[in-house]
């Protein structure tokens, strides 16, 4: 008899099903679906997009990914009052939904580790120049204008594109 009542229990449970936007301006947002009618489906975030339309501007995700890609709704929930901040403003305030390729390189567990090497061309004064100031002058004033004078020929760019071309 308990058994009856679990299978009757299981069968009514709904799993909610996400699907991701691959397509537009809510590419990589994920969605749960409130309504499927004949013309529109409208989403528990708020929304809406033709039903004909659905398999072109968004994928079904699997639900072992699909829980990285979601938050826990703790702030949301029941709001008897009706007090709590429209919805869209808290999807908007939400960060970017990750790509399932990002989700899958973060669940790695053994990853290698690289060195970056990055090679800028400056100017330096020769070894007897700096030898030379050092004696003349404090040491550490010497190392400290040298440094600067080092930092101020590198560019900002420079380096992030030594970086990325690094990356690559």
């Amino acid at each position: 008899m308990q058994e009856e009542n679990i299978k009757d229990l299981t069968e009514d449970v709904e799993v909610t099903k996400h699907w991701q936007w691959i397509k537009g301006d809510l590419s990589g947002n994920v969605v749960t679906f409130k309504d499927e009618g004949p013309q529109w489906i409208t989403f528990n975030e708020g929304g809406r997009i033709a039903t004909d339309l659905r398999d072109e501007f968004l994928q079904q995700l699997d639900p072992d990914i699909a829980g990285e890609f979601i938050k826990p709704n703790n702030a949301i929930g029941i709001d008897p009052l009706n007090m709590s901040a429209p919805m869209a403003q808290i999807v908007k305030d939400e960060p970017q939904a990750l790509s399932p390729i990002r989700v899958l390189f973060n669940k790695q567990k053994k990853n290698n580790k690289v060195k970056l090497l990055l090679e800028f061309p400056v100017n330096i004064p020769p070894k007897g120049i700096y030898d030379l100031m050092s004696t003349s002058f404090d040491k550490e004033e010497v190392d400290e204008h040298l440094h600067d004078f080092i930092v101020d020929q590198l560019d900002g760019d420079e380096i992030t594109d030594c970086l990325f071309d690094s990356i690559k």
